[in-house]
């Protein structure tokens, strides 16, 4: 546009519109050299992204921090992108965008763009930061009536030995927080330093030991995984030792959240 104002105001010796054209060209300058110096020196964590349940899509969580004051900054994820914020000088933000996937499955982590349009929005600046960490969406977890007894199996003679698992008796540790777990469970205190969702257990003694095996299952293969997902939870929640068995993998006897974990990201994974 400003070289065509420029053109046109040689073409017609018109001095209003060769400063017009003068004044664009010192503008579209400034605003990339202030949007450069504006994005310049900020810095972007990859914090964790937390899984969820089909259908519904996972967020990943970024800290921002800046050497000086940033203004307009923004992150995007293919065609997501999060709310603009402001970074103060030495200040950190936290920030989320969700991420536009919703089938269950294992999905490897794209680059993920920092941008910002300041000041007039002619310009953009942008960097891109590469998270390592998998993207996980487990099954929707289904309670089917017509679930059979024989799906949780007794294990062998050992389960009915006493062993130490989760439970209501004893403080055990801080877990990585999974979607799905009683919000009593989670510890407000560490979140409110450090905004990191973490999940408390405790040890208790218990005999019961089940397991869970795809093949024992009716329906087709979703409807199975989402039974599946159901029974990891509940027996989770019940603090019962169990096992999981797929047609490709097969999950050992565990229990607490991490044994959860590495069952619904088995599931997610078939």
């Amino acid at each position: 546009m400003a070289l065509l104002n420029f053109v046109m105001g040689i073409n017609y010796q018109n001095n209003l519109i060769l400063a017009m054209a003068y004044l664009m060209v010192v503008l579209l300058v400034f605003a990339i050299l202030t949007g450069y110096k504006n994005l310049r020196g900020i810095s972007v964590k990859f914090n964790h992204v937390m899984p969820c349940y089909a259908p519904n899509q996972p967020s990943a969580h970024f800290s921002t921090k800046a050497k000086s004051a940033c203004q307009g900054v923004a992150l995007g994820y293919k065609n997501t992108k999060s709310q603009l914020i402001d970074v103060g000088n030495n200040e950190v933000v936290n920030t989320h965008i969700s991420l536009n996937l919703d089938k269950r499955g294992r999905y490897c982590f794209e680059k993920v763009q920092i941008y910002s349009s300041f000041p007039f929005g002619l310009v953009s600046v942008w960097s891109y930061i590469q998270p390592s960490d998998a993207i996980y969406i487990y099954p929707e977890p289904i309670d089917d009536p017509s679930l059979v007894f024989d799906t949780l199996e007794l294990g062998d003679s050992e389960e009915h030995e006493s062993q130490q698992k989760p439970g209501s008796d004893d403080f055990h540790q801080l877990s990585p927080f999974i979607p799905g777990t009683a919000l009593n469970k989670v510890s407000w205190k560490h979140y409110a330093k450090t905004q990191q969702l973490l999940s408390k257990e405790f040890t208790s003694h218990s005999s019961a030991k089940m397991a869970l095996n795809f093949n024992n299952l009716n329906g087709n293969t979703e409807t199975r995984l989402s039974q599946l997902c159901y029974l990891v939870n509940k027996l989770t929640e019940q603090h019962v030792t169990f096992s999981l068995t797929l047609p490709n993998s097969e999950v050992a006897s565990g229990c607490g959240l991490k044994h959860q974990k590495s069952c619904l990201q088995a599931l997610a994974e078939f």
